[in-house]
């Protein structure tokens, strides 16, 4: 997490050149699965979510992007449509760049190409971890790793942590394969055990970091 917010904003500064400031508001759409390549989008303020929709009518949170995240650009690189849509969660406050914009800072600018190549290679190496998570049987484990992953680095004994979900909890549910249901049930046995406090529909304190991680490991399969 650390390291793809470094290389978002090594990208972010690259890019500030070829860019302009756009607004989307909560419930646009920035674009639609199937839909050719426009935009590369660089977050400001506000949450955006790429979902896709199955054949059987419902939705699937892929990602969710929030501040200083940089996404939209894969398309750009393999010239082929969105893969899935894009859409505010709330007030959304970007830089945006097209795609001849994009090009001329290729042209211009090699070291621009080179940063959206390594954020999206570990953004790659992110999506082979979530893979992993939810393969994970178990609901407490899989709601552990998931919660773990939003800690900060380097986190001290007796530091205050708290951990603020980047979306409603029924969302994030979703996005790591797991029922609204199961997951508040997960949440509530964190609680009791005293790892979390809950602070807020979407806000938790971390009481004991260290058992959060063990609760996420709890679920690794035996090599």
């Amino acid at each position: 997490m650390q390291l793809t917010a470094a290389l978002a904003r090594e990208a972010r500064t690259l890019l500030a050149p070829y860019a302009r400031g756009r607004t989307f508001g909560a419930g646009d759409l920035l674009w639609r699965e199937g839909d050719e390549s426009g935009t590369l989008v660089a977050i400001e303020s506000g949450r955006v979510k790429i979902y896709r929709v199955l054949p059987t009518g419902s939705a699937v949170t892929i990602y969710l992007f929030g501040p200083g995240d940089v996404f939209g650009f894969m398309p750009f690189l393999d010239g082929r449509p969105y893969p899935a849509t894009a859409q505010a969660l709330d007030d959304v406050t970007a830089l945006v760049v097209s795609r001849s914009d994009l090009l001329l800072a290729f042209q211009r600018d090699p070291q621009v190409a080179f940063a959206l190549v390594r954020l999206l290679a570990t953004r790659l190496r992110e999506a082979f971890d979530r893979i992993e998570r939810s393969s994970i049987p178990e609901v407490l484990p899989r709601v552990a790793s998931a919660l773990a992953s939003l800690l900060p680095a380097g986190v001290r004994p007796g530091a205050l942590v708290v951990l603020e979900l980047p979306v409603r909890a029924r969302e994030f549910a979703g996005a790591i394969g797991v029922a609204p249901e199961s997951f508040s049930r997960a949440i509530t046995k964190l609680v009791g055990e005293r790892v979390l406090h809950r602070l807020g529909p979407r806000r938790y304190q971390v009481l004991d970091p260290a058992a959060l991680r063990r609760a996420a490991g709890a679920g690794a399969h035996e090599p």
